[in-house]
C-alpha cells in the first residue's frame, strides 16, 4: 500500500482533507497558525495526518526540539510513512529531538493513551469510560509511533479512588498547620472571575516552571484556555488558598464528570489542575486541597474521584496513593539522535 502513497504539504490552515482523516477518538484540535500540516493520500483518499512545530528550550529539553501534533491515521503504514517523513523535515530544520504527540506545547492537547484502553476487557481495572478533558485515540497509534523509531520519553497515569472518598485522618493535621501559617483557602469567586483568572495565571507558571517539557504561556493565552469553562464551574470544586499577604499560595480546578454516569447520576469528580507556589510547597498545601475536594465530593453524592493525567514522577501522584489506583496510562514519544 505505501507505495501508492501520495504526501502533501503546506503551512498554516490545512485544507479539507486534513480533517476528512479522523476516526472515533481522534484529535481534532485544528493546528495553530505556525504549524506545517502533512497529509498522506492513497489515490484522492486522505489515509493519515499530521502537523509539525519547532520549539526552544522546552524545559528539559535545551536546544530546538520538534513537535509531531494532530496525528491521525486510517491506515498504520502510512502513518509510520508520514512519521518517518516529518522526522526527516524536522531533523533538517536542525532539532536535537522529535516529540509527540504534542499540538504545540504542554498547554494543548498531547500524550496518547496506552493501556488500558476503556474497553479492554483484559484489564484487571474496573472499567473506566473515558472522562470529560481525557484525550482518546485508536488504540493501534503507540504501535505507530514505535514503529516509526520512537520510544517513550515520558508517562503519566490517571488514578481514581473507589472508596467513597474516605475522609483522611492526617486531613485535620494539615488543616492545622495552614491555620498556623496564615494559610486560608476559599472558593473562587465567579464574580471576579477575569480578576481570578489572570491570579491563577501567575501562580501557574511559577508551579509549572519545572514540569518536564514546560514552555511559556501568555496571560491572555492561558485566560482564553480557561475562560470556556465559567459555565461550567461549580464553585466549591475550585479552591483558592492564600497566604497571609493575600497572594495566591495554591489552588485547585476541578469538575463533576458528565460522561461518567451511573443510574443515571454522575458518580466522578475530576481534579483536572493541583498547583502549589514552590515557596509553600513543604507544608503539605496539595494534599489539604485535594483533601477539601474529597469532603465537597462527598457533601454532592459523588463516591469518586480521579487525579487525571499527572506525570509520574511528581510529587503529586503520591497524594491519596494509598486509597487510589491507576486504571489508564498515557505516553509521549521522543526520537533523538546523537550526530556528534
Amino acid at each position: 500500500m505505501t507505495a501508492n502513497l501520495r504526501l502533501d504539504r503546506g503551512v498554516g490552515l490545512p485544507p479539507p482533507a486534513f480533517h476528512a482523516v479522523l476516526q472515533d477518538g481522534d484529535d481534532t484540535e485544528t493546528p495553530r497558525a505556525d504549524a506545517r500540516w502533512m497529509l498522506a493520500f492513497d489515490g484522492s483518499e486522505p489515509v493519515a495526518r499530521l502537523a509539525t512545530y519547532g520549539r526552544r528550550d522546552l524545559h528539559g529539553a535545551p536546544g530546538l526540539s520538534g513537535l509531531i501534533g494532530h496525528y491521525a491515521a486510517r491506515n498504520a503504514d502510512a502513518g509510520v510513512v508520514l512519521l518517518h517523513a516529518a522526522t526527516a523535515a524536522l531533523r533538517d530544520e536542525g532539532a536535537q529531538r522529535v516529540l509527540g504527540p504534542m499540538n504545540g506545547s504542554t498547554w494543548s492537547r498531547y500524550r496518547l493513551v496506552t493501556a488500558p484502553q476503556p474497553d479492554d476487557e483484559s484489564s484487571n481495572a474496573p472499567p473506566q469510560p473515558p472522562f470529560l478533558g481525557e484525550p482518546t485515540n485508536p488504540p493501534d497509534y503507540p504501535a505507530h509511533f514505535l514503529a516509526a523509531g520512537f520510544t517513550v520519553a515520558a508517562q503519566y497515569e490517571s488514578r481514581i479512588s473507589n472508596r467513597g472518598t474516605a475522609d483522611n485522618e492526617r486531613a485535620h493535621e494539615r488543616e492545622a498547620r495552614a491555620v498556623e501559617r496564615g494559610i486560608r483557602i476559599a472558593v473562587i469567586d465567579v464574580e471576579a472571575f477575569e480578576h481570578e483568572l489572570y491570579d491563577l495565571y501567575a501562580l501557574s507558571v511559577d508551579a509549572f516552571a519545572d514540569n518536564v517539557y514546560y514552555s511559556a504561556i501568555d496571560a491572555d493565552s492561558f485566560a482564553a484556555m480557561y475562560r470556556p469553562m465559567r459555565g461550567m464551574l461549580d464553585p466549591e470544586l475550585v479552591l483558592l488558598a492564600r497566604g497571609p499577604d493575600g497572594a495566591l499560595a495554591g489552588y485547585a480546578f476541578a469538575y463533576i464528570d458528565s460522561l461518567g454516569r451511573r443510574n443515571g447520576r454522575p458518580y466522578r469528580l475530576i481534579v483536572k489542575t493541583l498547583a502549589v507556589s514552590r515557596a509553600w510547597r513543604s507544608i503539605g498545601l496539595g494534599a489539604l486541597l485535594v483533601d477539601r475536594l474529597h469532603a465537597a465530593a462527598r457533601r454532592k453524592g459523588i463516591d469518586s474521584v480521579v487525579h487525571a493525567l499527572m506525570y509520574r514522577a511528581n510529587n503529586s501522584v503520591k497524594i491519596g496513593a494509598d486509597t487510589m489506583h491507576a486504571f489508564r496510562e498515557y505516553a509521549l514519544y521522543e526520537r533523538a539522535w546523537n550526530d556528534g
